[in-house]
């Protein structure tokens, strides 16, 4: 039965949010659970985040959201504890791309207006990025066998929880059983519904995606046996308290929806 929370509360929380894996969703939970003056957002340009921590590492903190890579812990003097959601990375880039080309104040918005999913997932920085984002480096860089290792390392290590987007629910769920959160009622923000389906991108695509993703897929493969296992360890009473969370999280929405 997981039950940490007792252990880890004093632990600074630091979600690595993924981009398009439901970070969003994530981080809007996250901030009902947590003291908002000591919960920072870090979303700035890599160049910038060295200094953005030092300043909030002045400041008491109870957590740290961003588009931030593995390894800002060492900023901080207390114990950190990291979390983040996986996703199936041929899907990933789908919405990313579909995302980018929907929202004009993105910064990428004119560059990816001209260009083929086939030809934007092709870019270096876009392949294998949530591996990258583990190993807290090599951006951009080709990945070998060890990077793969080390990143799984770095999750069973450093990762109290290591979410999978398409079992939302039950990741979400695992955080609270972990971390002791009273409210994770949830609905989703920064859904890609301009988007084709897997069924409607060309076999050939998708093989690319999938060949500049090795990494990616095996590492969410990984992921995934991590939360199943966490499932699986959970009590007769834990599994009632999930069950009852979605349905109740359903019809929560769905009240949301219709207001």
């Amino acid at each position: 039965m997981i039950n940490e929370h007792n252990n880890q509360n004093e632990d600074i929380l630091i979600h690595l949010h993924m981009p398009k894996t439901g970070g969003t969703t994530l981080k809007k939970i996250i901030k009902k659970n947590y003291d908002k003056s000591q919960s920072f957002d870090v979303y700035v340009d890599h160049q910038q985040l060295p200094q953005l921590l030092k300043d909030i590492s002045s400041k008491k903190v109870q957590c740290i959201q961003g588009h931030i890579p593995f390894g800002i812990q060492k900023y901080f003097h207390s114990k950190s504890t990291y979390i983040t959601m996986l996703r199936d990375p041929i899907d990933r880039i789908i919405s990313e791309y579909y995302f980018i080309r929907n929202i004009e104040w993105h910064n990428l918005h004119s560059q990816v207006m001209n260009m083929s999913l086939e030809e934007y997932q092709k870019i270096p920085t876009n392949c294998n990025l949530q591996t990258h984002y583990i190993l807290g480096e090599k951006f951009g860089k080709k990945l070998v066998d060890e990077d793969l290792e080390k990143a799984k390392k770095i999750l069973l290590e450093h990762f109290s929880v290591v979410g999978i987007t398409e079992m939302f629910d039950e990741s979400v769920f695992l955080m609270k059983e972990t971390f002791g959160w009273k409210d994770i009622f949830y609905k989703k923000f920064n859904v890609s519904n301009s988007r084709l389906s897997k069924k409607e991108i060309p076999f050939e695509v998708l093989q690319q995606i999938a060949k500049n993703n090795s990494f990616d897929l095996q590492l969410y493969s990984f992921g995934k046996k991590l939360v199943e296992e966490k499932l699986d360890s959970l009590d007769i009473k834990a599994q009632k308290r999930l069950k009852l969370f979605s349905k109740q999280n359903k019809y929560w929405r769905h009240m949301k929806r219709n207001r």
